[in-house]
């Protein structure tokens, strides 16, 4: 398949699109200035579009299969910028004809029971709000959205470093905990589940959600 993907150098994008290489699919690492990929992403076609011009993006993603974005807003960025790139984001897939979707979401967006986010819960970090809540605001663009085959695909509650080593559970919806509580992916399985739902959709207008 042909990826168009933005946010290619960060941790997740980063280990997303080594691994859809390392598939054979072909990559298009979308940047916001012009600089030389890491090395395990070699093989990856470099493209530089501003996030917030509409038409940039949509020049450099057209004639791909699939728009995928891993974007996290910089340090000074301020967190409604995740809701206005999801815009830019569906917008230009729009004018370039790119149909499918699949970005990184934020686990605050998902239910702990019917109707009840976990951004919303009292236990949830304060100093962890306001990047949930900005993801959440992304959540609606997409929920608004019924021309596009998105998925909003929210990691567990924690993920960083660690070893791919699979064993892990998807679902729709609700968030994904462990017997003792704790939600948990590493980067590289993480990005295994998000390349596997690119190659085969199970949850097309869905938020969904990966952990052990």
């Amino acid at each position: 398949m042909k990826i168009a993907l933005v946010g290619a150098t960060g941790n997740i994008g980063r280990e997303i699109a080594r691994q859809a290489l390392a598939r054979g699919h072909q990559v298009t690492a979308i940047v916001r200035r012009d600089t030389a990929l890491p090395a395990e992403l070699d093989g990856a076609t470099l493209a530089v579009a501003a996030l917030d011009d509409t038409d940039a993006l949509a020049a450099v993603i057209a004639g791909h299969d699939v728009l995928a974005s891993a974007y996290g807003p910089r340090p000074g960025d301020a967190p409604a910028a995740v809701a206005a790139v999801a815009t830019h984001l569906t917008d230009a897939a729009r004018q370039a004809g790119v149909r499918r979707v699949v970005v990184v979401g934020g686990a605050g967006s998902l239910e702990v029971a019917p109707g009840v986010q976990l951004v919303d819960t009292p236990t949830f970090p304060d100093a962890y709000k306001p990047i949930a809540l900005a993801h959440r605001e992304a959540f609606k663009v997409y929920q608004g959205i019924d021309d596009l085959d998105w998925t909003f695909y929210s990691p567990a509650a924690e993920i960083g470093p660690g070893p791919q080593q699979g064993g892990f559970r998807t679902q729709a919806t609700a968030f994904l905990a462990n017997a003792d509580g704790h939600s948990r992916i590493s980067y590289a399985d993480y990005a295994d589940a998000f390349v596997n739902e690119i190659e085969t959709p199970q949850y097309l207008r869905q938020i969904a959600t990966v952990a052990y």
